[in-house]
């Protein structure tokens, strides 16, 4: 029997999760699916919640834990610090916030399975057909990450510049500092930084390189060990992924598909940050969505083109971290702290101005 939906999402990550919530709340028909087993199964995130994505959707206090300072290493490992008493970061239980997310979902009307994979479609009549599911819909969404298989299947843009992430999960260590430890050094971290973070139950522990570079996380956790005491620790899980920092994708869109999140290339090209740009565009992707379906509204592709907030400055701080001499800038940096500390304000803020 074939089941018939307004929406049908394909990935039930942060991104497809926010738009099927909010779709299911405008009283759309919706549907998710995802080919892991379950809720988080395969993660390939940090986790971490800038403040909006927080008070955007909150997680419950027991899966976060409260950031606010940052402390940023130069290859020398000086550093400096950035505190703001009005803005937070938060670790998650990256596990139990998906699970969370689903259930919230879920609860709002939409429908989620897993082990469901997509494998392509077919256009007939004003339905799209969903190859071997037996599933028809008005409109389908792509929130299936980095390497879409619903732009390929609908010949939409594809990521091309991408950062290639590792993580390794340590026992916790309450010794280290509850703030966020971000190395920039590139011998070890072409193209981005490494990180330590205090985590819900666990230290987290992260590099992130350009995608052509070797991620070596062993020579970058021998490196900071006589700080952290990470040899002491048990690894307890590892991850990894590819980040995409192109930018938003020229072609996202069709008259019946929509890309988001990663699969859209919805990500900060500078600070690789997806999650609270998944939120709010899935969010307005699914008001757009509701409007074109029952009001024949603008093409939902082209309200988040026009809404989507693309800040030139990030790309050029972005050009000047891989082109310029990175490891004399930082060490500069780390001397003449005050005008430094602004600068780095505003790239993990986004302000300029620090408490």
């Amino acid at each position: 029997m074939t089941s018939v939906h307004d929406v049908v999402i394909v990935g039930a990550g942060f991104a497809g999760l926010a738009c099927a919530k909010r779709a299911a709340e405008l009283d759309l028909s919706v549907l998710v699916i995802d080919r892991q087993p379950s809720p988080g199964r395969y993660i390939h995130t940090t986790g971490i919640l800038v403040q909006e994505a927080q008070s955007s959707w909150p997680a419950p206090a027991e899966l976060t834990r409260e950031i606010s300072r940052i402390r940023l290493y130069a290859p020398s490992h000086r550093h400096v610090e950035l505190e703001s008493t009005k803005y937070r970061f938060f670790a998650t239980d990256t596990v139990g916030l998906m699970k969370f997310l689903v259930d919230e979902t879920r609860r709002a009307g939409a429908e989620v399975r897993f082990n469901c994979e997509f494998n392509g479609v077919n256009t007939r009549d004003c339905y799209i057909e969903l190859n071997d599911l037996g599933i028809k819909t008005r409109y389908l969404v792509g929130a299936d990450g980095v390497n879409s298989r619903v732009a390929r299947s609908a010949g939409l843009d594809h990521n091309t510049r991408l950062l290639k992430g590792l993580e390794w999960e340590y026992e916790p260590n309450d010794l280290i500092d509850d703030c966020l430890h971000c190395f920039v050094d590139p011998a070890i971290a072409p193209g981005y930084i490494g990180w330590v973070i205090p985590g819900v139950g666990a230290t987290q522990v992260g590099l992130a390189v350009n995608q052509r570079q070797n991620a070596d996380i062993d020579s970058f956790v021998a490196s900071i060990d006589s700080r952290f005491d990470l040899s002491a620790l048990r690894v307890t899980a590892k991850r990894g992924g590819m980040i995409p920092i192109n930018g938003l994708l020229r072609n996202f869109f069709t008259s019946q598909i929509l890309l988001l999140g990663d699969a859209a290339g919805m990500v900060s090209p500078l600070t690789a940050g997806g999650i609270h740009r998944s939120y709010r565009y899935g969010k307005l992707a699914a008001n757009a969505i509701a409007d074109y379906l029952q009001d024949s509204g603008t093409n939902p592709g082209i309200v988040v083109r026009a809404a989507y907030d693309d800040a030139i400055w990030k790309y050029a701080a972005r050009w000047s971290f891989d082109n310029l001499p990175l490891t004399t800038c930082m060490e500069v940096g780390v001397s003449i702290a005050r005008l430094f500390r602004r600068v780095a304000g505003k790239v993990f803020y986004d302000r300029f101005a620090i408490d």
